[in-house]
């Protein structure tokens, strides 16, 4: 830039440095240097999101649900076969389920962290949540190893007997319905028991709020694709993106303040530290 920018030349240092006013033709630098800053910062931040499983496994249910919606919207519109509408949904249709298969492959022994929590379950005091806690645990590792017997029908690895590899995958489908049922029952329990409390909770009853509209979500989305209860596909593609926006935000790398380097402590034998005066200061040597 030319010597009338921010900092480009030792009076405009003097001006900053003096806090005189600076240049309007200044400001358009400085914009552009946050902007590319922030980009940066963001970028940085999706590198650390997809460097985890779990981030990598939310962004991709994002972009799957994303692709339902886009189903559900062009069935509402009714194209007519090799019409760019009917194209758009085909490749929609095949991202879908391209995701939901990938996904499903990386979903193996995710349940093992659920059963190894039944027993802290099994700990809590209070029976009513006790009951609660444990059949939320409980349903959604069901659902867990039902899937992966149907990943493995649709591999043709097992049999499909009475139940084809779609058909156990609903029925998994199912008993995660009822686990997000059980936890939208469990917040707003503690909702209720925030409220009644006398001192001030209310982060707490929002985070109870939130968490619950989350679980309702995903009963919507479950029961659709379990078959129990039939929506639309356009209106489970968006709760879905709803939700997985929500883990998308949980997973998001958490800005840090910048840290303040601590002084630096430098020992010394005294016997050997002599003080000179040096401008009215005094210097250890």
């Amino acid at each position: 830039f030319g010597s009338s920018h921010l900092g480009a030349s030792p009076s405009g240092r003097r001006q900053l440095a003096t806090g005189a006013r600076v240049p309007l033709t200044c400001f358009p630098c400085v914009l552009v240097q946050v902007i590319l800053a922030m980009a940066m910062m963001s970028i940085d931040n999706f590198n650390l999101l997809c460097g985890k499983a779990e981030g990598r496994d939310k962004l991709a249910r994002f972009v799957q649900y994303s692709a339902r919606a886009l189903v559900g919207l062009s069935a509402l519109s009714a194209p007519k076969a090799g019409s760019r509408l009917s194209i758009v949904e085909a490749h929609a249709r095949t991202a879908m389920v391209q995701l939901a298969g990938a996904r499903r492959t990386h979903r193996w022994c995710k349940e093992l962290p659920v059963l190894q929590s039944l027993p802290k379950s099994l700990a809590i005091k209070n029976p009513v949540d006790r009951v609660l806690d444990f059949l939320q645990k409980a349903s959604l590792a069901t659902f867990m190893v039902i899937d992966h017997v149907g990943h493995l029908k649709q591999w043709k690895i097992l049999p499909g007997g009475k139940r084809a590899g779609a058909g156990t995958i609903q029925l998994g489908l199912k008993f995660f319905c009822f686990s997000n049922v059980i936890g939208a029952l469990v917040q707003m329990k503690k909702f209720f028991a925030l409220s009644a409390s006398s001192e001030d909770t209310s982060n707490a009853e929002l985070a109870c709020l939130k968490t619950a509209f989350k679980h309702l979500l995903l009963v919507l989305q479950t029961a659709h694709l379990s078959l129990l209860c039939q929506s639309h596909d356009a209106l489970v593609g968006f709760a879905g993106m709803i939700t997985s926006y929500m883990d998308l935000k949980a997973q998001w790398p958490a800005s840090k303040p910048a840290a303040v380097a601590a002084p630096k402590v430098v020992a010394a034998d005294d016997s050997k530290v002599q003080q000179v005066k040096v401008e009215g200061g005094l210097k250890s040597s």
